[in-house]
């Protein structure tokens, strides 16, 4: 777990971020179309990103989990020896000229058994694929911190700000309905001070927007706060495969976006 601060000067315009998680790239379920569609997404102008983590499949042939009917058709013969630097190349492809915009990546737990058991740093070979810095690979789990400056003046000095700060993690646990997952998203304020939630992996797309009341650090005045709660989609199409074997529901696919209003110190989700 780490923490990164990102300071923008856009006071004014509407910053969008775009939540992206568990694209599996490298399994033949994956919708690349949505996910070409979401790399073109992030050319925007005021437009960042973060992933969630298990970026691509990374199973190896060696793998008990390893299905050859989960190969997509992009996959030859030669890549067999080494899918998931395949992988890494497909991702690449996609999100390669994109890493100056990427507030943070993690890693999830495709990434992490492929280094459990192969002594592979693939998170790595990811971060270094879009040209990452390195203190925006936070880990597992991690924090961001956003603050907007608004500067004035011939000197142009800060005379405002607004920061928002994400907890983000790629997230465990599952089942079926959606009660569980959120009751997780939930019970993350118990244990990581935040403003914003975000996590991944159980592949399914929910969002919880609260409020939560306070007293002014400056007066006595009883004031509320906006906080928002978001599990994000995968690209994994579920019809076939272990969603399939397991009588798993399909999801609602894709990213999740917050747009910041810094003037008006508002957030907006868009799904």
């Amino acid at each position: 777990m780490r923490a990164v601060e990102i300071a923008l000067d856009d006071w004014d315009e509407c910053v969008q971020l775009v939540l992206v998680g568990d694209l599996h790239l490298g399994h033949a379920q994956t919708n690349e179309a949505l996910v070409e569609e979401t790399a073109k997404r992030l050319e925007a102008p005021n437009t960042y990103w973060i992933d969630l983590g298990d970026s691509i499949d990374a199973i190896r042939m060696s793998d008990p989990r390893f299905d050859p009917r989960s190969m997509p058709d992009w996959i030859g013969l030669a890549d067999l020896v080494d899918l998931p630097r395949a992988q890494v190349d497909r991702y690449r492809h996609y999100f390669g000229r994109l890493g100056s915009t990427c507030w943070a990546r993690l890693f999830g737990n495709h990434e992490a058994t492929l280094q459990k058991y192969s002594e592979r740093d693939i998170y790595r070979e990811l971060s270094d694929a879009i040209g990452l810095e390195p203190g925006r690979a936070l880990g597992y789990s991690g924090f961001v911190r956003v603050r907007f400056r608004r500067r004035a003046g011939e000197k142009q000095r800060v005379v405002d700000t607004w920061t928002q700060t994400l907890y983000i993690s790629h997230g465990s646990g599952g089942g079926k309905l959606a009660g569980s997952k959120a009751l997780n998203l939930e019970r993350l304020v118990l244990g990581w001070d935040a403003d914003i939630y975000v996590r991944g992996h159980t592949h399914t797309k929910l969002v919880l927007e609260k409020r939560v009341l306070g007293v002014s650090p400056k007066t006595l005045e009883i004031v509320d706060k906006q906080q928002v709660m978001v599990n994000v989609g995968a690209f994994l199409d579920g019809r076939e495969g272990y969603p399939e074997y397991t009588g798993l529901y399909p999801q609602a696919l894709g990213p999740v976006e917050l747009w910041f209003y810094p003037s008006k110190k508002l957030i907006r989700v868009v799904q």
